[in-house]
């Protein structure tokens, strides 16, 4: 086999993290994920199958080096063949993770044990029932909880992500905090950002300038080394916090020059950019056997140097405008 190519764009950055999406369906309607229209799921026919799934991963591992996946969805616990997926993705031999909103999560956690899965990133955006059944649509608060708790009793690396929308969880900050003081987990805050039909209003989010300063009105706290392509910035109360928090700031302060990611959506398009309009169809190729190798370098050259070159700064934002699909058919 011949050794792997360092998969760059025009501007040297070097992408060696995939995002998996294996559905668009989803048991919750996150107002942030969600499109204000009817929604209709993509069908069994133009989605990967886990033939195709692991084949293409098996591609970006094999030639370009790709060290680590991350499954996500939609929810991709509600896909009936998760496992099956799962079990080969793990074949591939890379650091594996799984994007999800937990309430499922007791169904898998052997399987996830058996193929050394170690990372966990739960969605919860409030710790209020009626909050939490609000913006979820669904009543089902308890579970997710009960889900995360065993998560991290199994020792899982977990972290839960919360999208901060002001006047509605963005007094919930100080409860959340306390969890990464009490608990060893990642709390990360992201702000709200725009996709197509999401009803996104820069009004609604709050820079983790200001998330910052609502923190420091609870609590005293210190800033922690973070890695070259994190995504968040991170900090901790003390140095006996059992965890951490960060903050994602892809609206006020993007991380897009250490940008190492590569997206795939569920009916096979490679995305250079969560926020991107160009797409690359992976999986019509692959099904009439094409090189895939030279549609990636393609897709990867044309990679913008921040935002998919919608847009730069927040104030510039349209939503309205923005050439995109919504969130769940993206991926997390």
């Amino acid at each position: 086999m011949t050794m792997p190519i360092d998969l760059l764009d025009s501007f040297g950055r070097k992408h060696d993290y995939l995002r998996l999406s294996i559905t668009d369906n989803c048991n919750f309607r996150c107002l942030y994920c969600m499109p204000d229209e009817p929604f209709k799921s993509t069908s069994s026919v133009e989605l990967m199958s886990s033939r195709e799934i692991f084949e293409i991963a098996r591609v970006f591992v094999h030639h370009y080096g790709i060290n680590k996946i991350r499954i996500t969805g939609g929810e991709p616990l509600v896909r009936h063949d998760f496992e099956n997926i799962i079990r080969q993705i793990s074949k591939l031999n890379v650091n594996t993770g799984v994007t999800t909103n937990g309430v499922l999560l007791h169904k898998y956690f052997d399987a996830l044990e058996e193929c050394n899965v170690k990372n966990l990133n739960i969605s919860i955006d409030s710790l209020d029932r009626e909050k939490f059944k609000y913006i979820t649509k669904r009543d089902l608060f308890q579970p997710v909880w009960d889900n995360i708790k065993e998560s991290i009793r199994r020792g899982f690396n977990v972290k839960l992500n919360m999208v901060v929308m002001r006047g509605f969880n963005d007094d919930e900050i100080p409860e959340f905090i306390a969890l990464s003081h009490h608990y060893p987990i990642e709390l990360r805050f992201i702000e709200f950002m725009p996709f197509t039909g999401n009803s996104w209003e820069k009004a609604k989010v709050i820079p983790v300038a200001e998330m910052l300063d609502l923190v420091s009105q609870h609590f005293t706290f210190e800033k922690i080394t973070d890695q070259k392509n994190d995504t968040s910035r991170k900090y901790r109360i003390s140095e006996e916090s059992k965890g951490v928090f960060g903050l994602i700031s892809t609206m006020s302060n993007a991380f897009c020059a250490g940008c190492n990611r590569i997206r795939i959506t569920s009916d096979g398009k490679m995305k250079n950019c969560l926020f991107g309009a160009d797409e690359f169809d992976l999986l019509k190729a692959f099904r009439n056997e094409e090189d895939l190798l030279e549609l990636i370098q393609l897709g990867i050259t044309r990679k913008h140097k921040e935002k998919g070159g919608q847009f730069s700064e927040m104030g510039s934002v349209k939503n309205q405008s923005i050439v995109n699909r919504s969130m769940i058919k993206i991926g997390g």
